[in-house]
């Protein structure tokens, strides 16, 4: 029995939508996997590329630990913990508004920044970009509404 077939409970000659869906998540897991052995770079880890990556491309009000942990799926004190550790290497830093000492928020730093120009996605971002446009057009509408699903279906099981 195959690696797939195993994942459905069928045979591996099946091409039942059980199958071919076993199949790509299968290939979605290797894939993912494959980045983050690739993403311990630059003295980071893959959760802190992913944070400076948020936090780059997030509106200000949603530069946070708490909005951080929501889209990471995580807990508030790994959150916190990953935005600590890139805090105290220089490559985030908080935000304090008009004299007021409570913390508004967070920002990339310019050492951030640099870091960035090496971010380990850009090799995926490259394999991605080898596709023709027809599937990489299916893969930008397929995979965030495939995230999407997988949020909600994480958020129905925690209040359950």
């Amino acid at each position: 029995m195959t690696s797939q077939s195993a994942v459905q409970n069928v045979a591996p000659s099946q091409e039942s939508d059980a199958f071919v869906a076993g199949d790509i998540a299968l290939a979605l897991e290797q894939l993912m996997r494959l980045h983050f052995s690739q993403s311990f770079k630059g003295g980071l880890k893959p959760a802190q590329w992913h944070a400076l990556r948020y936090f780059t491309h997030a509106s200000k009000e949603q530069r946070t630990v708490t909005a951080f942990a929501r889209h990471r799926a995580s807990t508030m004190g790994t959150a916190s913990t990953t935005i600590s550790t890139l805090v105290r290497k220089g490559l985030l830093a908080r935000d304090y508004g008009n004299g007021v000492p409570r913390n508004r928020g967070l920002h990339v730093t310019q050492a951030g920044m640099s870091l960035l120009s090496d971010d380990p996605i850009q090799a995926l971002a490259d394999t991605v970009a080898t596709l023709d446009p027809s599937s990489r057009e299916s893969l930008r509408t397929t995979l965030p509404r495939l995230v999407e699903q997988m949020a909600s279906v994480r958020k129905e099981a925690a209040s359950a």
